[in-house]
């Protein structure tokens, strides 16, 4: 398949373009352009042709294509390999074996899945996803000090996340502390960012990232569903393949980031910028023990600083606290 094709129509989706003007945009020969079509159609593409308004996208596959994702990709790094599976346990598993098999080969490396039978996200939970409704991909990412980068590394995936779901949308998505992506204080995403303890000064992170992208209400359980959301359940369906391909854009600009003084503190300013949990007051547990307090700031390790009801400020790590409730 020629991906630059199917990616120029569903650029344009679902506005058509006459194949004269793609072919020249593409510098394609039109019987080459005619074969290429063709070949989409075999492919399961719905293209429809007409002889004054040119070519449509009516549909298109609904599995990622790793040509797709990857085709003319504006990245350094992130996403200089990709591969996408039918199904996995969790893609971030996918991802450690291929950082086994060492930097060379996994560093940028992103691992797509359809569809993930134990997906994780933080303290535990597990990842829910009908098969081909979400964006669940796994990034390596060779780093300075692996442990000490979740911090900075959740807030430049977090980042990431929400410009590739605006760029894709009209929807304005917030963070909500530490790690979820919400829209209207419902989530629509989330990030796992893991480090595994190593000899040496750098080594492999994993950044999973999983986007909730064309569920109805009734694929989320009940306990659960006025809480979290589809970006298909505020407007139009995402294209996935689209939204894949920005994820990965911003991310390898964000992660790009992390690297400097003045790279990290922009970074730092974004994430502070978009977070809903400023400025409320909320309950939070940390070692079984419950604090409420308004949230007046993040730590430079990414900790959430609360001053709470009885008084005095405290200090919250990401990685041992989490948020109960939004206290009344």
């Amino acid at each position: 398949m020629d991906p630059r094709v199917s990616l120029a129509l569903r650029r344009r989706r679902p506005r058509p373009i006459a194949a004269a003007v793609l072919a020249s945009e593409l510098g394609l020969a039109p019987p080459r352009l005619a074969a290429a079509v063709e070949e989409l159609a075999r492919l399961g593409f719905v293209i429809e042709s007409h002889p004054h308004q040119g070519l449509r996208l009516v549909a298109a596959p609904e599995a990622l294509l790793a040509e797709e994702i990857a085709c003319d990709l504006a990245v350094a790094r992130i996403g200089r390999r990709i591969e996408c599976v039918e199904a996995a346990a969790s893609t971030n598993d996918l991802a450690w074996q291929a950082a086994a098999r060492g930097r060379d080969e996994a560093d940028g490396l992103a691992v797509f899945a359809e569809h993930q039978t134990a997906g994780r996200g933080r303290r535990g939970n597990v990842w829910l996803a009908p098969p081909r409704s979400s964006l669940l991909v796994s990034v390596v990412v060779w780093v300075p000090h692996p442990p000490a980068q979740g911090g900075i590394l959740t807030r430049a995936t977090a980042v990431a996340a929400a410009e590739a779901i605006e760029e894709n949308s009209d929807l304005a998505v917030g963070i909500k502390w530490p790690n979820d992506l919400v829209i209207e204080d419902r989530k629509v995403g989330g990030i796992l960012v893991e480090a595994r303890p190593i000899a040496g000064a750098m080594g492999p992170v994993v950044v999973g990232i999983g986007l909730n992208c064309t569920q109805g209400a009734e694929a989320f359980p009940p306990e659960i569903r006025s809480a979290v959301a589809s970006l298909a359940m505020f407007g139009d369906p995402p294209d996935r393949t689209l939204l894949a391909r920005s994820l990965l854009e911003r991310l390898d600009r964000a992660v790009a980031l992390t690297v400097d003084t003045a790279g990290a503190a922009e970074v730092c300013r974004s994430a502070s910028q978009r977070c809903r949990t400023l400025g409320r007051r909320i309950t939070v547990q940390e070692g079984g023990v419950a604090y409420t307090g308004e949230v007046i700031g993040l730590d430079p390790d990414y900790g959430l600083v609360l001053r709470l009801a009885e008084g005095g400020i405290r200090r919250f790590p990401a990685m041992t606290a989490h948020v109960k409730t939004n206290a009344k």
